[in-house]
């Protein structure tokens, strides 16, 4: 039974030549280490947006407030906008609700479609007052973490595709080069036996 044909370049044969065995270690060499770069830097890349992720989540909860505040105008029962997935989007309604110091403030928020007049709405202040986003949750952490980390291990996985398609672009010059040269050492004789 004949060899795989993965190992033509790697057996012994007149047609082998010193760059096809030099292609065949790079590429095995390129695949060894996208194989075992991928989870390496995907790992590294997800601990570490994990990590950063909390620690943004723990200075937000620090410094964020939640409040009640009550809905001044009804929101259409509908919107004909949706998010990325597929939930619908939220309106922009103005609420009302007491600060520290007794007194009333208002702004503009996103609720969701359907949220009445004179409901309540949690909104989130930092410390000078200003509505700002809920802080990061768990949820919001760790799929930053897992995010980062696919894309740590696709990047890498690109990386070694283009390096695989560097060798296999160098490889094929130099093999293509060196059939040039022959030819010209050949070619001579070839023409003498065709007149």
């Amino acid at each position: 039974m004949p060899p795989a044909v993965w190992t033509r370049r790697w057996r012994e044969h007149p047609l082998r030549r010193h760059v096809d065995v030099v292609e065949a270690r790079l590429l095995l060499l390129v695949g060894v280490a996208a194989a075992v770069g991928a989870p390496a830097v995907g790992t590294a890349a997800g601990w570490s947006a994990y990590g950063h992720d909390r620690a943004v989540a723990a200075v937000q909860e620090a410094t964020r407030r939640p409040v009640r505040a009550e809905v001044m105008e009804d929101a259409p029962a509908s919107s004909t906008w949706a998010d990325e997935t597929g939930r619908l989007a939220k309106v922009p309604l103005e609420v009302r609700w007491t600060t520290a110091d007794g007194q009333r403030a208002t702004a503009t928020v996103p609720l969701p479609a359907g949220t009445g007049r004179g409901d309540r709405a949690e909104i989130w202040l930092d410390r000078e007052g200003g509505v700002v986003s809920a802080p990061l949750n768990g949820r919001d952490v760790w799929a930053g973490a897992v995010t980062a980390g696919l894309l740590g291990g696709a990047v890498t996985v690109g990386a070694g595709a283009v390096a695989a398609t560097a060798v296999r672009v160098t490889c094929g010059r130099r093999r293509t080069a060196g059939w040039a040269r022959e030819w010209d050492l050949v070619e001579p004789e070839w023409r003498r036996r065709l007149a």
